[in-house]
């Protein structure tokens, strides 16, 4: 009799555990063919169209996507945009950057290697934003900026290796160099 209620306990709790057990996960599986032939999608990223996550870089951009482009978060000044803009806050640093790097002929005359060093790489910034303003690659301004950039890691390094003359000479060229890319953007 207690063998019986026991079996039937036993049952019923298996009845029970099995029609409460969980499913499988219902995930979708990535689809796979060999040589062209089971059904598989050959752009494995194609089977997650427009996922819903908003920091997914496969997601569509609209109002909800957390990137937005360049052109959306850098709008020109003269359109009335309120606050610093990507713009304004690239010729405020770049203008930041040509008043240090004026305190370069300083350093080469008083033959501080290390305040050089120093002062360049604060600097460095400029050539970046000095390829931003110059328009498409290939551009003389976009050249004359590469070129500037070339002389003034060329100025360092004969400031490390304590030529003075020839970082003096390569300053001066540096100089001549930013005036003509000055020229050419109309900075």
């Amino acid at each position: 009799m207690i063998a019986l209620k026991a079996a039937a306990t036993m049952a019923a709790a298996l009845i029970a555990a099995s029609v409460a057990a969980p499913g499988p996960a219902q995930a979708e599986s990535p689809k796979l063919s060999f040589f062209g032939l089971g059904g598989g999608v050959s752009d494995v990223y194609n089977q997650n169209d427009n996922p819903v996550n908003p920091y997914s870089q496969f997601s569509e951009v609209g109002d909800e996507s957390v990137y937005k482009a360049r052109t959306d978060q850098e709008a020109p000044v003269d359109q009335g945009a309120v606050g610093p803009t990507g713009v304004a806050r690239r010729k405020k640093a770049l203008t930041n950057s040509f008043e240090r790097f004026d305190k370069t002929a300083f350093y080469i005359k008083t033959k501080q290697s290390q305040q050089l060093t120093s002062n360049l790489q604060e600097a460095a910034g400029f050539k970046q934003d000095m390829v931003y303003f110059s328009g498409a690659e290939g551009s003389p301004a976009y050249n004359k900026a590469r070129e500037f950039s070339q002389k003034i890691s060329t100025v360092g390094v004969d400031g490390r290796n304590k030529e003075w003359g020839r970082a003096s000479q390569d300053f001066e060229a540096a100089k001549e160099l930013l005036k003509e890319w000055k020229e050419l953007v109309k900075f």
